[in-house]
């Protein structure tokens, strides 16, 4: 279930999962498409991932609530991230990885830290100094890749060779307005087929659009510009709507 922006829930191998999860306004950032879930709903969570620690990705409030609610949960995250998310869920059940790394889990799930084109930024001196990346989330028999935020690069083609069963890559197609500047660090949507057919994955469902004012362009440009590519195996999922693996 796609949870708006780059936040979704998961179900695989009989293991529940949260993808960089946030549920209210960020800062002077407002939600522009509500949580399609009340968010005491979000329980008997068992792994949270967090790609990297940008506001919209790694929201302070959010983590409370989730943390008040699931106090077994595992976190899931890159290096340097351990202090951040202690401080903001007092949680000591946090895994951090170097990109190429795999997760302690138990046998019936696989999850891997992989590289992104992005950067990492919390305050004002912190710059680059935590990592930041995707996932890839193996289970049951399906393999999940989650893109997070990232520009265009040599690591999506790397990733289809890594894996070269990758039945949904969860892809960002969002804030990449104005494109000479934003492309660094986001892909448009028509660089998110290019990385989605790099990764050789059989279906596309689109993230991080419509749900945050991030960027020059209008909410509900980013899934029109991506449906008049005509690229097939693309799957556009509504804030709310489940997919069946």
């Amino acid at each position: 279930m796609w949870l708006g922006h780059a936040s979704f829930y998961i179900r695989l191998a009989g293991f529940a999962m949260l993808i960089d999860p946030v549920l209210f306004n960020v800062s002077f950032m407002k939600r522009r498409a509500p949580v399609p879930v009340p968010v005491a709903s979000l329980r008997q969570v068992d792994y949270i991932l967090i790609s990297h620690d940008h506001r919209d990705h790694c929201d302070a409030a959010s983590l409370k609530v989730l943390s008040q609610q699931n106090p077994d949960a595992t976190y899931l995250t890159g290096l340097r991230m351990k202090t951040l998310l202690h401080g903001l869920t007092g949680s000591n059940r946090i895994q951090e990885a170097g990109w190429y790394q795999q997760y302690r889990t138990p046998e019936a799930i696989n999850i891997y830290y992989l590289p992104t084109r992005h950067w990492s930024r919390r305050g004002l001196g912190d710059t680059n100094k935590r990592l930041w990346g995707g996932f890839v989330i193996q289970g049951a028999g399906k393999t999940i890749y989650f893109g997070g935020d990232s520009g265009m690069g040599s690591h999506f083609a790397e990733v289809g060779q890594l894996f070269p069963q990758i039945d949904y890559a969860l892809i960002g197609i969002g804030a990449y307005k104005p494109e000479f500047f934003m492309s660094q660090a986001h892909l448009s949507p028509t660089d998110a087929v290019t990385a989605f057919n790099d990764t050789h994955a059989k279906h596309m469902i689109p993230m991080h659009y419509g749900t945050f004012d991030l960027s020059d362009e209008p909410l509900g440009d980013p899934l029109r510009v991506l449906q008049q590519t005509g690229a097939e195996g693309v799957i556009p999922v509504g804030p709310g709507e489940m997919v069946w693996l």
